[in-house]
């Protein structure tokens, strides 16, 4: 809600609900899966909040929606490189992410979490274990939205070697401005992200191919070694 001033800033909710005992917490990627969501909330018959910010559908449009499952996130592409894990709005973001990294040869598994609570634990740790790279992406203050239930089940689980980064916005009262505006302002904009995912995985394959040169060189050192001792 930048265009309505600093006072306004719609970008705690997911934080300050997550806190409420039994209360379900969601966020739809878009206008077919909110009324999904609606639907889904009727029939749960326990307090839900749908969260939906200001503004229409992203330019993104999903042709396909798949059913909605109490405390189950839905995987949109499959990969091996990078995890992106997103909610609400952000979804689309993630996706045109997705198809920029393909263009780079990179595999990105998107994630929409759907709900942030009960979060899905299991899913979400299964593409971390197989990607060891993992971002998230949320229109939300850091502190206790998305990134921080993804950092939590991470340090539980005690899951090493792996990268976590996430995008949201800052502990910080949020000036005024546009959303595209302040996603630039706070580096969560859609170049920024995919130059930190490309510029990352770089690195990993730069470090990996020279910790196997190292590794080759110290086992012909130790060949040539054996064969003269041998000699």
């Amino acid at each position: 809600m930048g265009q309505t001033g600093e006072t306004h800033q719609g970008i705690l909710d997911l934080s300050f609900f997550k806190v409420v005992p039994n209360l379900t917490v969601m966020s739809p990627k878009d206008f077919k899966e909110l009324e999904d969501m609606m639907e889904f909330a009727v029939k749960l018959k326990s307090p839900v909040i749908i969260r939906y910010p200001r503004g229409g559908e992203a330019k993104e449009k999903f042709i396909t929606h798949s059913y909605i499952q109490h405390k189950k996130c839905d995987i949109l592409t499959l990969g091996t490189d990078v995890t992106i894990v997103a909610i609400g709005n952000q979804v689309s973001k993630a996706m045109n992410i997705y198809r920029k990294l393909k263009e780079c040869n990179i595999n990105a598994e998107v994630i929409n979490a759907r709900f942030l609570k009960p979060f899905d634990k299991y899913t979400v740790l299964k593409s971390i274990s197989k990607t060891k790279f993992v971002i998230t992406i949320e229109d939300n203050s850091l502190i206790g939205g998305l990134g921080t239930e993804v950092k939590e089940i991470v340090a539980e689980k005690r899951i090493q070697d792996i990268i976590i980064r996430n995008f949201g916005y800052p502990d910080v009262f949020v000036e005024h401005g546009a959303p595209q505006e302040l996603e630039q302002i706070y580096k969560m904009d859609e170049k920024s992200i995919f130059n930190y995912i490309k510029n990352t995985i770089k690195h990993k394959k730069i470090t990996k191919n020279y910790g196997e040169d190292e590794k080759k060189k110290k086992y012909n050192y130790y060949q040539v070694k054996e064969r003269r001792k041998n000699a």
